[in-house]
């Protein structure tokens, strides 16, 4: 080893002890083991003549171990191309110092001095594969021209940081079409970034592995190396280790996972499928060079040492729990964290709700943060609520219950509660309860869904007048508008409808409902009232349904904007920038679909329309409505003043 330093020495020579013949099958050692394995159809330059009698057939000759790619028969991934180097003739490689001429290109030699010549592989670039996709227009998608007169650098930067996973149907349907969308790249040069790694990141985000695992094969064989990462990670998620480790071969190698979060990685990933493949000494080797590049991740260590060799080594606690810390968390047998729910990736809640093992607490605060993001809808969440069982006397003691008000098993028992009820003042009290704890923990929408058939079985009538102004709101917030009349008919039947009847028919308004034409004189004298209260709740209620009516079109009278101006110190939060929000203004004008709906997602943030400043709200509204999404347009504007009401909470 003359020539190398001690360190770098080191990771040589186990390099060339693992691509030395005779070890045991390793799909994807650390990270120089991805290089090792030539993409199909490449042959290597200069390559040598073989010595006579060495038993190899004419033509390409493997440069990796036995079995390494997962060529065995139980991995499911054997690649019969690939021959058996011949014991007599190991290839060790080192890195030779000399760049290639093409990029995505690792150079290696022989043993330093040796007669070999060098080899040039890896993974063929220039192949852009951000116009794949899964769904087209007739399954919601938005269109092949979706980024046409859109610039591909500002859709690289509003790409990466897209808020999903937000608690807004609305944002969640919109970022579920936007990312999977079969579309051609915008036009210009790009910030670097795949825009099929982005996509993928997103949606792994937003909790949806499976359609980034599809979406990732649907790219083709010809991977970035960021789209592998992605695509491992989307394996590993929906419990796909063959593909996961598959990846491992267009990930290029790093030498710094301590700083590269690429390199760590793939030294984890690495270690991962050395130990599923049955080669714990070789996982052992990637972890003491792991330790050595200067890795320093606890967890994973403690987990892959007790995977690898049964030795349990003390960790703290993850804050988050990653794809690949769930993955060894399976792999070593060890119990996930109790706060699994709140911790783990989004992409991993799915998974979780398939988990036997986990107690029924924990199951419950799964299947709420999965409904929270939408990837399972609120009826499948009733299900999930009737599961826990309690006994008589908790049930009968619900309102002075020791379980926490918050916990999810609270509301479960409430859910329960409603099923038994059979007084109509229990279950008027006892819906109330479930919207305002739902709403508290931000599950209103799903809480509603939850209980549909419960409230669809309830017929409006005067006797249940007090439950008139919560149902009226829950049947707006899932877009059922003609029952949400029907109880508000209730409400009109009595005297002085107060501030409930006030807000709940703008309600009714915003969300394309309205009982009678838009009366303009009259709902603006309502809004210029509220303005002049001085009473913040109704100012704030006001400003943000004078925006959106008139960015619905439904244009208030120039006295409301006199009266805002007076009352603009009522606005709660910053408004974002005047750039961002004519870029959004504009791209709704030129109606570039893919960058309106982009922009709309990014001025709203991961807060939603309901935390958005209501110019923001407003802007979107418009902007959607200019690209002829008027539905989404109205759901956005409802989601945003429903937030401002306080109608049927009480």
């Amino acid at each position: 080893m003359v020539g190398f330093r001690a360190r770098r020495g080191r990771r040589a020579a186990c390099l060339a002890l693992l691509v030395s013949v005779g070890m045991p099958a390793v799909p994807g050692f650390a990270q120089e083991m991805n290089v090792l394995q030539a993409p199909a159809g490449m042959e290597p330059v200069h390559a040598p003549a073989l010595p006579a009698g060495s038993g190899q057939a004419d033509g390409p000759r493997s440069i990796v171990p036995p079995g390494y790619g997962a060529t065995t028969p139980a991995s499911g991934l054997s690649s019969p191309d690939m021959q058996a180097v011949s014991p007599a003739v190991p290839s060790q490689l080192f890195p030779t110092g000399r760049q290639s001429s093409e990029p995505a290109v690792r150079v290696l030699s022989a043993v330093p001095g040796g007669e070999r010549s060098d080899i040039e592989i890896g993974t063929l670039s220039g192949v852009d594969t951000s116009s794949v996709g899964l769904v087209g227009l007739r399954d919601g998608g938005f269109g092949p021209t979706m980024w046409q007169g859109a610039s591909r650098a500002d859709i690289e930067t509003y790409l990466v940081r897209m808020p999903v996973a937000t608690g807004s149907p609305v944002m969640n349907d919109l970022a579920q079409r936007l990312l999977l969308t079969g579309a051609r790249p915008p036009e210009g040069a790009g910030r670097g970034v795949p825009l099929l790694a982005a996509r993928l990141n997103r949606l792994l985000a937003a909790g949806r592995a499976d359609e980034a695992l599809q979406l990732a094969m649907a790219g083709g064989a010809a991977r970035a190396p960021q789209v592998a990462v992605e695509l491992a990670r989307a394996a590993l998620a929906a419990g796909d280790d063959n593909r996961a480790c598959a990846a491992l071969a267009d990930i290029p190698p790093g030498n710094d996972p301590e700083r590269n979060d690429m390199a760590a990685f793939a030294v984890k990933l690495s270690a991962y499928c050395q130990i599923v493949a049955g080669n714990p000494e070789i996982a052992n080797l990637t972890l003491d060079l792991a330790r050595e590049e200067g890795l320093n991740d606890a967890l994973f260590f403690s987990l892959a040492g007790q995977a690898a060799a049964g030795i349990t080594l003390r960790a703290p606690e993850p804050n988050t729990l990653s794809i690949i810390d769930a993955a060894f968390y399976r792999l070593a047998g060890r119990d996930l964290p109790d706060n699994v729910a709140e911790i783990a990736e989004p992409a991993l809640l799915p998974g979780l709700l398939r988990d036997g093992e986990l107690k029924d607490e924990v199951r419950l605060a799964v299947a709420e943060r999965a409904a929270r993001y939408d990837l399972i809808d609120g009826r499948e969440l009733a299900t999930y609520y009737k599961m826990p069982r309690f006994t008589d006397e908790q049930m009968a003691g619900l309102l002075t219950s020791d379980i926490p008000e918050a916990s999810p098993m609270r509301r479960a028992m409430i859910h329960q509660a409603i099923g038994a009820a059979v007084a109509a003042d229990d279950r008027i009290r006892l819906f109330k309860l479930a919207f305002a704890t739902g709403e508290t923990a931000g599950l209103y929408y799903p809480t509603v869904e939850a209980l549909y058939d419960e409230l669809a079985g309830m017929t409006p009538s005067d006797a249940l007048r007090p439950m008139a102004p919560a149902a009226t709101r829950a049947f707006l917030a899932i877009g059922e508008r003609s029952k949400a009349a029907e109880w508000l008919s209730v409400m009109n039947a009595a005297p002085g409808l107060g501030r409930d009847g006030r807000e709940l028919a703008a309600l009714m308004r915003i969300s394309g409902g309205a009982l009678a034409a838009f009366d303009s004189e009259g709902v603006s004298a309502e809004i210029i009232a509220d303005l002049r209260s001085g009473e913040r709740r109704a100012q704030i209620f006001a400003a943000c349904e004078a925006m959106l009516l008139d960015a619905l079109g439904l244009s208030p009278t120039p006295a409301v904007w006199e009266a805002l101006l007076d009352a603009r110190n009522a606005l709660p939060g910053d408004a974002p920038s005047e750039a961002l929000l004519g870029q959004l203004q504009m791209a709704g004008h030129k109606k570039a679909i893919g960058e309106t709906v982009l922009l709309t997602l990014d001025v709203l943030g991961l807060g939603g329309p309901g935390a958005a400043h209501p110019r923001a709200a407003a802007q979107a509204t418009a902007s959607l409505k200019a690209v002829d999404l008027e539905s989404e347009a109205r759901r956005l504007a409802l989601e945003a003043l429903l937030a401002r009401s306080f109608a049927g909470r009480g």
